[in-house]
């Protein structure tokens, strides 16, 4: 497998880091201001877990093998797993909301903060 073209990706993952943090933000205004959602029957996620889940779940894909070859060199998106677990785990809300393990893949002790 190639290595990821980080330059290409670079902008993108900024991006996606901003985003989603600033997306959590506001549903942590909203929740401020409104009150915790009670949860979804049969699932036993809070709502600020199933934030996290919502926002994981429209990268949930299927690569090919030779397309994910051509994604790492040529494109300005990081592939889609990665979309998830980069912004994800160097998130301290993240790791707070699913009271992840310092050190694990999705809590690391040195996360990258952008804002």
């Amino acid at each position: 497998m190639s290595s990821l073209n980080g330059i290409n990706t670079q902008g993108e993952n900024i991006a996606d880091c901003g985003g989603l943090k600033e997306a959590y933000l506001a549903y942590e205004s909203w929740v401020d201001r409104n009150g915790e959602e009670p949860r979804l029957p049969g699932v036993n996620l809070s709502g600020r877990q199933m934030f996290w889940v919502s926002a994981a779940s429209i990268w949930c894909s299927v690569t090919r093998v030779e397309e994910l070859r051509q994604q790492v060199v040529t494109d300005e998106h990081a592939p889609d797993k990665f979309r998830v677990v980069g912004p994800m785990g160097n998130m301290k809300y993240f790791a707070k909301d699913f009271d992840c393990k310092l050190g694990s893949t999705m809590n690391p002790e040195k996360k990258c903060k952008i804002w």
